[in-house]
């Protein structure tokens, strides 16, 4: 069971309240614990960046993608967030009690360039495998084209899922039938 400290912390990061989530942490809330239905606050935030992109991909979806800036103001707040956690030394390598996916492929699913870097950055494994036995680079292609990477038609992906899917690649994230 939460305590009233750790609840406020997953309270506040969905509501993408920095304030809220910065204060809790300097007062010496420790970010790694799990929350039963929902994960590690790591794993929260990176979740919670769907929200993020699935506007983006409405937009894109409907023909008229969102600017640049407008994508890049609007994902502050989230990067904020997930800088705060690492910095309070949260463990980024924890995966959802019961969803099998782990931060990494929240953040690769949401197709968040940003976060996906942050956590390779800190060596979070691109080759663990999720409660299918797939690799993250493999399920994400199978979630996002249905396909395994390599045979994705590069001429049909949004420029934020291609380029998700080449830095996976680019830190040595493996199709799992490489892993064979």
């Amino acid at each position: 069971m939460l305590t009233t400290v750790q609840q406020e912390l997953i309270q506040a990061i969905e509501q993408l309240d920095l304030e809220k989530v910065k204060a809790l942490l300097a007062d010496g809330l420790d970010p790694n614990f799990l929350e039963p239905e929902k994960g590690p606050p790591i794993s929260i935030i990176c979740d919670v960046l769907f929200q993020w992109w699935q506007p983006i991909y409405d937009a894109y979806e409907e023909g008229t993608p969102i600017a640049e800036s407008e994508k890049q103001n609007s994902l502050t707040v989230y990067l904020d967030i997930l800088d705060t956690l690492i910095a309070a030394n949260a463990n980024l390598h924890l995966w959802d009690s019961e969803e099998f996916f782990g931060p990494l492929w929240d953040a690769a699913s949401a197709a968040c360039v940003p976060a996906v870097q942050r956590l390779l950055d800190h060596k979070v494994n691109p080759n663990t495998l999720d409660d299918e036995g797939l690799t993250v680079l493999s399920s994400i292609s199978q979630l996002m084209y249905e396909c395994d990477f390599d045979e994705i038609d590069w001429d049909e992906t949004w420029p934020e899922e291609q380029q998700t899917l080449q830095l996976l690649r680019e830190h040595g994230a493996k199709m799992t039938k490489e892993l064979v």
